[in-house]
């Protein structure tokens, strides 16, 4: 089930996630090794480490969906931090031991990421939304159909067993439900992402001319003549 899935993932992400800090206080990971042999030794680790927080963020997704933009925010600053790690080992320097000591200050900072990250997982774990649990543990009735149907009860009490299996699949029904919209919240929030990568500061636009002061002249009307008064214009054919 989802919440014993959860369970194991947490327990593997924490260890993961000790041993790359015991590596880095250690030794083992070297600011001074040049970027290619502390990528080798960083590799498995870095990578299995942001595999399982892809996973145990789907589930805390579903196991408490009020805090979506929180578990979002966290995910992505630890997973930032491991690919900031990756992206500079990998591009091309005139100092490549300047390239170890910049991906070496990301893989630390992933790390306490990492650590509030975890925190995270805990809280979810241990108290996730009681409507999301409540809603889990008639999904596991339900599955356990043989436990239901063998039981004899009344015939007076019979339709209020229906009544209840009818209420569980309707829970069942928005569980599935809910789940599609978490989906659909991560997809959204992966196109808010990729818009902003390609998001450009548009140039300023030049001022516009001032409107020439001859086209005000010739829309320049005369005054109508006062009473009694003559213009030499009254006089052309």
């Amino acid at each position: 089930m989802i919440q014993e899935e959860f369970g194991k993932l947490s327990k593997e992400f924490e260890e993961n996630l000790q041993h790359l800090a015991t590596d880095i206080t250690t030794g083992v990971l070297f600011e001074r090794l040049p970027p290619m042999d502390l990528w080798k030794r960083a590799e498995t680790l870095t990578t299995r480490l942001k595999e399982l927080a892809e996973s145990c963020k789907e589930r805390m997704l579903v196991l408490k969906p009020e805090q979506a933009t929180a578990i979002e925010e966290r995910f992505n600053a630890f997973s930032q931090g491991l690919t900031n790690f990756r992206d500079i080992l990998f591009q091309n320097s005139a100092d490549p031991l300047a390239n170890s000591r910049l991906a070496f200050d990301q893989l630390r900072h992933a790390v306490v990421e990492g650590s509030e990250f975890l925190m995270q997982i805990r809280e979810v774990k241990d108290n996730p939304s009681p409507l999301i649990n409540e809603v889990l543990r008639l999904r596991e009735v339900l599955e356990a159909k043989g436990t239901v149907v063998t039981i004899e009860a009344p015939e007076t009490v019979q339709p209020m067993l229906e009544r209840l299996m009818r209420d569980v699949e309707l829970l069942r029904t928005s569980l599935v439900a809910l789940e599609h919209a978490v989906q659909d919240v991560k997809e959204r929030v992966r196109a808010l992402q990729d818009n902003s990568l390609r998001f450009m500061t548009p140039k300023p636009t030049p001022p516009s001319e001032a409107p020439k002061n001859d086209a005000k002249k010739e829309n320049h009307q005369q005054p109508p003549p006062k009473k009694g008064q003559l213009y030499l214009s009254q006089f052309k054919n």
